[in-house]
């Protein structure tokens, strides 16, 4: 065929041997870490356009000035989740696979083998296909795929090469940084990593309510100036929360998991969707549960420092006694300006980054510093606030009640609203509140 000539090296062609400086291989190394794939990832309404055209040229016997990399990125559509298994393309994915079988030109093979990696599917008939001509072209590969070769020989094998590699990763202390080393130059793309992502989460489910696991995991999730992954979180979400059903870790346990959920998915009070939206409601309840007693000690622990008032203690004692109890469905806070900017300091100085979100009070004048803890308990709103503010509760069902998770807040709107009880903290004020909850 034409382009088996135009993927070959002419024959007799001997590239001479070239030393291998350290300056060279910095420089190889640089560029494989920015352009991992060398193929091109074509936009999906460009894919069909790319494979038509491919099987024109199939048809016509013509492969006048076609680049290797339109074979290669036309290759990425042609076996992509929409067309991989289509009847009318079985011809031209078998002319790939032929391809590939006799083609000495590394950046076809490696193109191809990119391709293996980001379309693998255990047992599928592609994935056997383009795992049996790579197998026979192992000699012929070049760049990161040598690494690979050495380091991990299984990871042509069609079917267990996701077990293989999760294995692996169980005895890695940075499983990102460790599979980027062995070759994987885009740990977290989709194909076979999405794969062995899931059969890691699986095999690491055991160990995730010990802190040593639960390390592992999230640096592999979310390792260190990379976007957390995003395929197959919920299955990761759902395995650490999932050891916390029936009984809670300790508090400085929750605290991580709280701030590192919440730090690569987002509060799932605020941003349900994404990861969130895939995790059962059992375990999202875990964590709900967990972030209305942090939202609760949240509130507390700051309105005390910008606040000096005997009065804290004994609030502290009630809400979070409620809680305990398991009366307080949700909590969201409203922080005052000057609140909030305490919040951000202290969130900083403990772990570098804030995850607990809030919203802020927005009046001003005498209550410009009022901060507000705003509860659902049963069928009702409760309002608790700084700077002598009553307690307000109002029936959930009602349009006048505030709504929790909003992003701000006017305390002087929530105490003139009608049909609202308020009670200032005197007196058995815990008694008047438990009577109407």
């Amino acid at each position: 065929m034409k382009l088996a000539a135009l993927l070959k090296q002419p024959p007799g062609f001997n590239p001479p041997a070239l030393a291998e400086p350290a300056q060279l291989r910095a420089a190889i190394g640089r560029v494989l870490a920015r352009w991992p794939d060398i193929v091109a990832d074509p936009p999906e309404n460009d894919r069909e356009k790319l494979v038509q055209e491919m099987l024109r040229r199939l048809d016509e016997d013509d492969w006048s000035d076609l680049p290797t990399a339109f074979v290669t990125k036309a290759a990425r559509a042609l076996f992509d989740p929409l067309r991989r298994s289509r009847s009318d393309l079985a011809r031209l994915r078998q002319f790939y696979v032929e391809e590939l079988s006799v083609s000495t030109r590394r950046s076809f093979l490696g193109g191809m083998a990119s391709v293996y990696v980001g379309s693998y599917e255990p047992g599928a008939p592609h994935t056997r296909a383009l795992a049996s001509a790579l197998q026979a072209a192992r000699s012929r590969l070049g760049g990161r795929w040598v690494t690979l070769e050495e380091e991990l020989p299984e990871w042509l094998d069609p079917v267990y090469a996701p077990e293989i590699i999760a294995a692996r990763m169980t005895k890695m202390a940075h499983p990102w940084g460790e599979l980027k080393a062995m070759g994987f130059s885009a740990p977290h793309a989709p194909g076979l990593m999405d794969h062995a992502h899931l059969e890691f989460v699986r095999l690491t489910r055991p160990v995730l309510s010990h802190r040593s696991g639960q390390e592992r995991l999230f640096g592999w999730l979310r390792p260190e100036g990379q976007e957390a992954r995003a395929s197959g979180a919920a299955e990761a979400i759902s395995a650490i929360l999932g050891h916390w059903l029936a009984r809670d870790p300790s508090s400085e346990d929750q605290r991580y998991i709280i701030e590192n959920l919440v730090g690569c998915y987002g509060d799932p009070r605020v941003s349900a969707s994404g990861a969130w939206a895939g995790v059962p409601e059992q375990h999202r309840a875990v964590i709900l549960r967990w972030l209305t007693g942090e939202n609760i000690r949240f509130f507390l622990d700051v309105v005390s420092a910008v606040e000096e008032s005997h009065m804290w203690e004994p609030r502290r004692k009630f809400w979070l006694s409620l809680h305990e109890e398991g009366r307080i469905d949700g909590a969201w806070v409203a922080f005052s300006a000057e609140a909030a900017n305490y919040a951000r300091h202290q969130a900083r100085a403990r772990s570098g980054q804030s995850t607990l979100r809030y919203g802020l009070q927005t009046a001003g004048g005498s209550r410009v510093n009022t901060s507000l803890l705003v509860l659902k308990i049963g069928n009702r709103i409760v309002v608790e606030g700084s700077h002598s503010y009553k307690i307000h509760i109002f029936r959930a069902n009602s349009h006048h009640a505030p709504s929790l998770y909003q992003a701000r807040y006017d305390c002087e709107q929530i105490r003139l609203s009608a049909g609202v009880d308020a009670r200032s903290h005197i007196g058995d004020w815990q008694g008047w509140v438990r009577e109407r909850i």
